[in-house]
């Protein structure tokens, strides 16, 4: 014979098991339904993107701009440059990035006069001289500035993944159109910079708003029916 306290145990183990199973048939069920089928689907697809995305030579630009020498200030020193002294003066950086996974070859990218790496300087700026910054490119591209009309061709052996070129840009006035445009193998258009923890971040958040709306009208749907 059992004992009560036996008896309670064994029915309290059997009504945990019915507990596991109930769900992890539930489980089973939202995964089998057109909601969890249609989540599998997207995240298949999403992932594979993602891996499709990276897995090639991703070229992005970001630009910064300060001012060197302004006439409305009281200033005790002058800005000299290439022999000629300036009241106003700015100076943008220009960052080109590769934030894919594959290198890209000076060699694969189009040539002067069809749609070269380049960065198109507005006519307003009033460009007055620019470089190559040593400091802040990476020193292992072997790189090279060709003025090209009123842009400036940025040429390069390799840019590698996490590789940047840098371009300071000296000009008379102030202006945010500096962009970077051009064409290359695997690479048909250059944007502006995103990292790639923002990039995951914005595909876990737009996924993860989805699948919850998904799993509510699943909740809502079973309950009705119930």
């Amino acid at each position: 014979m059992f004992s009560s306290k036996e008896i309670f145990m064994k029915k309290e183990q059997a009504r945990e098991r019915r507990r596991v199973k109930d769900i992890l048939r539930s489980i089973w069920n939202f995964w089998t339904s057109p909601e969890g089928a249609f989540i599998l689907a997207v995240s298949a697809m999403a992932l594979g993107y993602y891996q499709f995305y990276i897995s090639r030579p991703i070229l992005r630009y970001d630009t910064n701009t300060i001012k060197l020498i302004s006439s409305s200030n009281s200033n005790n020193y002058t800005v000299d440059v290439m022999g000629k002294k300036y009241e106003d003066l700015y100076l943008t950086k220009v960052y080109l990035y590769n934030q894919g996974e594959q290198a890209l070859s000076g060699s694969d990218v189009s040539r002067i006069g069809h749609d070269p790496i380049r960065i198109q300087v507005p006519s307003e700026a009033q460009m007055q001289h620019y470089n190559l910054d040593s400091d802040e490119t990476t020193s292992s591209i072997t790189a090279e500035i060709v003025p090209y009309g009123k842009d400036l061709v940025l040429n390069f052996d390799f840019l590698n993944p996490d590789y940047q070129y840098v371009v300071n840009i000296l000009h008379e006035h102030p202006t945010n159109d500096f962009i970077v445009t051009g064409s290359a193998l695997n690479v048909s258009q250059i944007t502006r910079a995103i990292s790639g923890r923002e990039l995951k971040d914005c595909l876990i958040w737009g996924l993860g708003s989805l699948y919850l709306l998904l799993i509510i009208y699943y909740v809502i749907r079973k309950w009705r029916r119930h």
